[in-house]
């Protein structure tokens, strides 16, 4: 960042080292390169257990291109990826697994058989090897017994330990077991080649594609051609390696069309002008611990001495506008106690920031994490609610827990409809429903009446099937009467019936007021479209607790009179261009905004009103200037 004002950093003072508790759980702390193992269960909590417990953590995914560059055969080197892949990603339970002791148990169980598994491949170099490696594994760790059968033939059973361990799956018995030398050369040799594995990258065809020899007979004969699945995407080319260089340059001219991830952007500048909190000094870690009872406070190892000073400064002034702008205790802001803070210390992938709840900590990284306060202390409220509600996770994905929150989720998706909007849906809806009603008394009486009927009979008819399209009452089994006397025969039960709750819709909608439904906000169609243009597989940005934590940040900004950068400086960032219908470039924002951001603000407004009358925030603590009036606050 160019420019952090206020930040008052003085070169020359000591470096800021961690504060408080220590975290835990950090990368700096974690077991790095060498693999999980069931002892580092033991410093765990059951919520990191569960997110580390994986396949990729226990063992490490091999350096493929290094076993075959020490002359371990293709086919050889494919078997053991095959293998490893053969796995669960991480510990699968069974109903009976309900308590968290025997989650752990069955999560130990899961890391020692694929440390098993992994001491048998890692001695795997030949086809010999391969072969042996089912028996080595099953038999010697005791999960199948192995027999012999009519004509010698060896067949597996299933011991006790095999069928309680889910990790020993059919999956992977049929990858380990390889009949013969041949079996193996088709089924990993082979598949190896066809699967381009380990291949150079300026030789790969892309997922998808390939090329092709023209060996049909004319003025083409000899050429080659590129393909996407079965269909023909160019052809003429003199050389298989203009070909394949043509279909490499295709193929990422897609990706660079493709879906790209929304990041916030960096603040340019880092600026507050609300009141001087700090008293023009510098702030420390203790002072975080004073002033909030945050539980514990770290640092990256990369920053600086000058950035630990400039995060501090600005990190206290931009929590004491939070308490400001919510009206709450400065205690209030760590949930007495059980929050803590990180600065550039915990970051990963793209995130500018970040909540962690398995260690209930706010991580702001160096470069991205300024503006984004708001939002991720609010993630460290819905997280703290949550588990006071009584459930593993979110409250916002729970919001039947607590009514208030089920207030708020409810105005940032749905509001009431305009008038314009309730006239056109009645209208669309009437319609709809006297053409099926139209339809359905012309299918049943109209025809016969028409063809058999005279003149004041067909007369008669459309007089009745006025009134029924009008909702009169009885008008159903007066047109039957009318037809029986036309044809013999009444309109019969089922017809009759169906069109008797025609004639009820009718009546109940003639004298049916204007009044309003509801419809989706912009705010929530926006983050829906936000997540088909930057997103993957979606659900991410109209997830309930990323479409809060964005509410948040507005709400905190609208009610603060001044400008506090580091807090709030990304709540209205969230902004992209896509392309509308007609084709022309529009601007698509992910945040609410006028009439639904004063709705939404009113509903945030209740929650916090409700949080302090049930003590969960004391609400006592903000200072007061001479007016009586908080400062910041609106």
């Amino acid at each position: 960042m160019e420019n952090m004002q206020n930040a008052n950093v003085n070169v020359n003072i000591n470096v800021h080292e961690d504060f408080g508790e220590k975290i835990g759980g950090a990368r700096k702390d974690l077991w790095k390169n060498r693999g999980l193992y069931m002892d580092d269960l033991e410093v765990m909590n059951d919520r990191e257990a569960e997110k580390f417990v994986k396949k990729d953590n226990i063992w490490k995914k091999p350096d493929y291109q290094s076993m075959h560059d020490n002359n371990i055969p293709l086919g050889v080197v494919y078997f053991v990826k095959k293998v490893r892949d053969s796995l669960n990603a991480s510990p699968k339970y069974y109903y009976k697994d309900n308590t968290p002791e025997k989650r752990l148990a069955r999560q130990k169980e899961y890391i020692e058989t694929v440390r098993q598994l992994q001491a048998v491949m890692e001695d795997v170099s030949t086809v010999e090897d391969a072969m042996k490696a089912c028996d080595r594994f099953m038999l010697e760790n005791g999960y199948l017994t192995k027999g012999y059968g009519y004509g010698g033939r060896s067949n597996y059973s299933v011991t006790e330990k095999g069928r309680e361990n889910p990790t020993v799956t059919k999956k992977l018995l049929n990858t380990l077991i390889i009949s013969s030398e041949c079996s193996f050369e088709r089924d990993f040799t082979a598949k190896a080649k066809k699967d381009q594995f380990l291949m150079p990258k300026e030789k790969k065809v892309p997922a998808g594609y390939s090329v092709h020899c023209c060996d049909a007979k004319g003025p083409k004969l000899g050429t080659w051609y590129a393909c996407k699945g079965h269909l023909i995407i160019q052809d003429g080319f003199t050389t298989q390696e203009e070909a394949l260089k043509w279909v490499q340059d295709y193929a990422n001219q897609k990706k660079k069309n493709a879906k790209t991830r929304f990041t916030p952007p960096q603040l340019a500048d880092v600026k507050r002008d609300g009141p001087d909190f700090r008293e023009g000094r510098n702030i420390a870690g203790q002072d975080y611990l004073d002033t909030f009872g945050f539980r514990g406070g770290e640092f990256g190892n990369w920053m600086n001495r000058n950035d630990r000073q400039a995060f501090l400064n600005m990190g206290y002034e931009a929590l004491k506008d939070l308490a400001a702008a919510l009206n709450v205790n400065d205690k209030d802001i760590t949930f007495q106690g059980t929050l803590a803070i990180a600065f550039g210390a915990r970051g990963s992938g793209n995130a500018v920031a970040h909540y962690e709840p398995l260690r209930k900590v706010i991580n702001l990284t160096k470069m991205h994490g300024a503006g984004s306060l708001a939002h991720e202390w609010w993630h460290a409220l819905d997280d703290y609610l949550g588990t006071k509600m009584g459930t593993d996770g979110m409250l916002s994905e729970r919001t039947y827990l607590y009514a208030p929150f089920k207030k708020l989720v409810d105005s940032m998706k749905y509001k009431l409809e305009t008038p314009e909007q309730t006239a056109a849906r009645i209208a669309a809806q009437t319609e709809r429903i006297l053409k099926n009603a139209v339809s359905s008394i012309d299918y049943a009486a109209s025809a016969s009446i028409e063809r058999y009927g005279n003149e004041d009979q067909r007369k008669a008819y459309m007089e009745l099937r006025e009134k029924f399209l009008s909702g009169e009452e009885d008008s159903v089994e007066q047109i039957s009467a009318l037809k029986k006397s036309v044809t013999g025969r009444c309109i019969p039960k089922a017809d009759r019936e169906r069109l008797e709750t025609f004639e009820r819709i009718l009546r109940s909608t003639s004298g049916q007021k204007d009044k309003p439904g509801r419809v989706e906000t912009d705010y929530y169609r926006n983050s829906v479209r936000m997540g088909k243009e930057c997103e993957k597989d979606g659900g991410y940005w109209e997830s309930n607790t990323e479409m809060t934590a964005r509410a948040f940040a507005c709400y905190v900004k609208d009610r603060l009179s001044y400008r506090s950068d580091y807090l709030v400086g990304h709540a209205d960032c969230a902004v992209t261009f896509v392309a509308g219908k007609d084709g022309n470039m529009e601007i698509l924002k992910a945040f609410p905004e006028g009439e639904e951001r004063k709705a939404i603000n009113a509903a945030f407004d209740e929650v916090m009103e409700a949080l302090g009358q049930e003590e969960i925030f004391t609400c006592a603590g903000a200072e007061v200037d001479e007016t009586g009036e908080i400062p910041g606050a609106i």
